[in-house]
């Protein structure tokens, strides 16, 4: 046995942690102290060389619709159908915060660039289960707005090498949150 304690409301919740669907979100939002406050305690993820190969961009309300602005125009230009924009766009303006976790792999010869990826998508669910355990409403969603790298470049001043690892809603929500079917333990297990 480990040195840890045995912290059954953590079991708990990891047993149960469910995310939020975006379309249950609403205001109001944390604030900024308590926002600063869950992702510090989200950047605990394994870091390999501690090379912290990404970043976290915040859109507040005051942001949104610039933000819906160039993702519309990028859209168009796209060819987007409009039901994928007209979601985008309910997802954003009724959602209180979004925040983009942004992929920056570094330069190294001892840490893959694989290994980075996996760390910027374990920073992605860090942030999505802190938000959950401080009693918020949080999803992780990618699609064509984190994919398409113009889009990325234009809203988010991504550098080359970066990639949008994907977007976190977070808002208020009343529960209680349905679960949905999950993988059989014995289905997904074998044995060396």
């Amino acid at each position: 046995m480990s040195s840890y304690e045995i912290n059954e409301k953590a079991k708990d919740f990891l047993a149960k942690r469910r995310s939020v669907s975006v379309k249950d979100l609403k205001g109001p939002g944390p604030g900024l102290e308590d926002i600063l406050e869950i992702i510090n305690s989200a950047l605990r993820v394994p870091d390999h060389g501690k090379l912290e190969p990404w970043r976290v961009i915040l859109i507040l309300e005051k942001s949104k619709e610039k933000f819906l602005h160039i993702i519309e125009e990028r859209g168009k230009d796209l060819c987007i159908d409009e039901k994928k924009i007209e979601k985008n766009r309910f997802n954003i303006l009724n959602t209180p915060l979004i925040i983009a976790i942004i992929g920056s792999p570094k330069l190294s010869t001892k840490i893959p660039q694989i290994e980075q990826t996996l760390s910027t998508g374990a920073l992605c669910l860090n942030v999505v289960n802190n938000f959950l355990a401080h009693g918020w409403g949080a999803n992780w969603l990618t699609g064509w707005m984190a994919h398409d790298k113009k889009l990325g470049t234009e809203a988010l001043n991504l550098m080359d090498e970066e990639f949008v690892a994907g977007f976190i809603y977070v808002g208020n929500f009343n529960g209680p949150i349905l679960d949905r079917p999950r993988p059989k333990v014995e289905e997904k297990i074998t044995y060396f």
